[in-house]
């Protein structure tokens, strides 16, 4: 089994998603438009919301969900944000949260104030419990 993986569009130096077996791994989900590639939204709420319909739009056309994702790796510029992005998480993850990882980082652009990464298991994959 090969991993297939995804490109960002408009290209950026690294993949989307990696698909491999059952699993969807994203990577660097953040605010940008993704025509512009300008990073929306001034506060982590802000950009939070942005970052999850992003990554809704990728998991749907991957033929997931949202409510697939098992884990999250949350990068914050200032950790002490956490409210402000686990606020907003709720409005799009109401269930039960993934597990998930908040730190503090330095982001890529200086403008950015959170990206994730995130793994989901499609429902209906052959994955045990």
């Amino acid at each position: 089994m090969r991993p297939r993986f995804i490109p960002h569009d408009p290209p950026r130096p690294y993949t989307k998603a990696s698909v491999f077996g059952d699993f969807i791994f994203l990577a660097g989900e953040d605010s940008k438009d993704p025509v512009t590639q300008e990073v929306r939204g001034a506060t982590v709420a802000e950009q939070t919301e942005y970052l999850f319909e992003n990554m809704r739009r990728t998991l749907e056309s991957l033929g997931s969900s949202l409510t697939d994702v098992v884990k999250i790796t949350v990068y914050l510029k200032d950790p002490r944000d956490r409210n402000q992005y686990l606020a907003a998480r709720a409005r799009f993850l109401p269930q039960s949260p993934p597990g998930t990882l908040i730190m503090g980082v330095d982001l890529a652009e200086p403008e950015m104030l959170v990206e994730i990464e995130a793994i989901a298991v499609p429902s209906g994959s052959t994955t045990t419990t």
